[in-house]
């Protein structure tokens, strides 16, 4: 599924992967558009008598990309009675919209997500999670969040990283053999 494919599908009412990714960024003008759209999907959701857990999580996004303190809506979805699914899923897009801007807190929970999520993935989706983790832990995270990513740009950042790290250092050597510390000539 690609990044922007994720919220239709959460409202959808179809099984979303849980190697999906659910934090494109979104200007406040979109998501606001998404809003009603959310907020209509919920009603219907409640008056069918569906469990409806994929439209929370579509609305906790739309909320994080206007600008809104999700952290109290997160904790409300986490205290709710649910399967290893539901909380890997709310572990997994909360540490991705932490993710995409870079703040530190994103971490915990990526990996309580993904130890949630182990056991139920697909082996092909398991991978996907796991790579992406693995190349997603050299960025450099902050607690003041940074302009928002998208998952591709996120990963073609760390592997940058990952390149300068691996190259020695920002160490070579010269035609002389002298080493030069500089990562530019």
């Amino acid at each position: 599924m690609t990044e922007p494919d994720t919220l239709p599908v959460l409202l959808s009412g179809q099984r979303v992967s849980l190697a999906s990714w659910f934090a494109s960024p979104l200007g406040r003008q979109q998501a606001e558009t998404w809003l009603p759209k959310i907020r209509r999907r919920a009603q219907e959701s409640l008056s069918e008598g569906q469990d409806g857990y994929a439209v929370p999580l579509a609305e906790l996004v739309v909320q994080y990309w206007r600008g809104r303190d999700v952290e109290a809506a997160y904790q409300n979805r986490r205290a709710l009675p649910g399967g290893h699914r539901k909380r890997a899923m709310l572990e997994l897009c909360y540490g991705q919209l932490l993710m995409a801007c870079k703040i530190d807190r994103a971490w915990q929970h990526l990996d309580r997500g993904f130890e949630l999520a182990a056991h139920i993935l697909q082996p092909e989706d398991y991978f996907i999670v796991l790579k992406r983790h693995e190349r997603l832990r050299a960025l450099v995270l902050s607690a003041q969040p940074s302009k928002p990513m998208h998952l591709d740009e996120l990963l073609a950042e760390a592997a940058v990283i990952q390149q300068l790290k691996g190259a020695g250092r920002g160490t070579h050597r010269l035609a002389t053999g002298q080493k030069h510390l500089d990562t530019v000539d």
